[in-house]
């Protein structure tokens, strides 16, 4: 009894742990640059990343009817392709910095599943500037 006991928690414990390696392990990304990914992209394909770059706004191509976005990230003399399913953000042009998670694919695309913008400097306090200054009490 006590045999089957202990052969029981440990197929179960041996189960859990397989099941949060590989949830860790499909769930992590790396992290890297427009001009890192180009030095590495045979690598990465079908690996989970987000990369950071700067939007070329005349890459810019919107299919509203399939809402799919087609643009180009880019850093320096290196760019990507980026394909992105799902709305645009509103501010995609003005963007200052881009982030794009996804996977890269064979022909050296990102597949999007996620877009984060960074908010153009017209958004930010000057440094010199307290909060609240110019309001009147």
């Amino acid at each position: 009894m006590k045999a089957k006991m202990v052969i029981g928690v440990v197929v179960i414990v041996g189960a859990l742990i397989y099941l949060m390696v590989s949830g860790f392990r499909d769930s992590s990304v790396y992290y890297m640059t427009v001009s890192e990914l180009s030095g590495q992209k045979p690598e990465v394909i079908n690996e989970g990343l987000r990369v950071s770059g700067y939007v070329d706004p005349q890459s810019i191509a919107w299919n509203a009817e399939k809402i799919e976005l087609d643009f180009t990230l880019f850093e320096g003399s290196d760019s990507l392709r980026v394909h992105y399913k799902g709305v645009i953000p509103d501010q995609l042009a003005d963007a200052q910095g881009v982030l794009a998670e996804g996977k890269l694919t064979a022909d050296g695309r990102l597949e999007a599943t996620r877009l984060m913008l960074k908010c153009p400097s017209k958004y930010e306090a000057k440094l010199d500037e307290k909060p609240g200054a110019g309001s009147t009490q």
